[in-house]
């Protein structure tokens, strides 16, 4: 399913459109906060990859279980859109896990999910730079399994990583609790929100409002 390209809205009498919005995250740090996974894969896979296709695209995944999931997105995607799946086969996957299979994409780096995990994935990715998109799957879990000290690694890994290297990550919308989000919120440059509306536009079986919740960048 892709997004369409539907106007967001930007005080009272400015506008831009999805197209506009996509190249102005180029180096930041996103965050993308859903309350249904599919319009955040949707918007993923379809939308801003594919805008960053020129990039080396990193995906670093937490956990076998986790990578599994981004697996059965992949066997879906390779169904009914050829062309995004080919973007994913030339992905270069650093798994924080015990199994060395991937179905799609480079195997770049394993790493053992052991109590250091983070500071190895810090020496992976502390070399990417400003041609190289690093996506995080699976992480939004960590705070909730590991609590505060999950969340201090977290902010040591982002320390590691250049601040030319253009960053996505993504959580549920009812993960976290009030304090976690806001720390979590903190820790990127723009949060956009991906929900499913309660009523329907004319023309569309169903509806998804995504627009720009924080941003520290002024022209977003």
């Amino acid at each position: 399913m892709e997004i369409s390209n539907n106007y967001f809205e930007r005080g009272e009498n400015e506008n831009f459109d999805l197209d506009s919005l996509l190249p102005r995250l180029e180096h930041l740090r996103t965050l993308i906060v859903y309350n249904t996974p599919y319009a955040a894969r949707s918007l993923l896979f379809y939308h801003i990859l594919p805008h960053f296709s020129s990039k080396n695209i990193f995906i670093a995944v937490y956990s076998d279980t986790m990578y599994r999931r981004l697996e059965k997105t992949y066997e879906s995607i390779l169904k009914s859109s050829p062309d995004i799946a080919k973007l994913l086969d030339r992905a270069k996957i650093i798994k924080i896990g015990s199994k060395d299979r991937t179905s799609f994409g480079e195997l770049y780096e394993l790493i053992n999910p052991d109590l250091n995990w983070h500071r190895n994935l810090s020496d992976v990715v502390k070399g990417l730079g400003e041609d190289d998109v690093l996506l995080f799957h699976g992480f939004s879990i960590i705070p909730t399994l590991y609590g505060r000290k999950a969340m201090i690694d977290m902010l040591k890994l982002l320390d590691q990583i250049s601040e030319d290297v253009t960053l996505i990550n993504k959580c549920s919308k009812k993960l976290y609790d009030g304090q976690v989000e806001k720390v979590m919120e903190r820790l990127y440059d723009v949060v956009l929100r991906v929900e499913r509306s309660e009523g329907e536009f004319l023309g569309f079986e169903e509806s998804y409002m995504i627009g720009v919740d924080q941003s520290i960048i002024m022209n977003i």
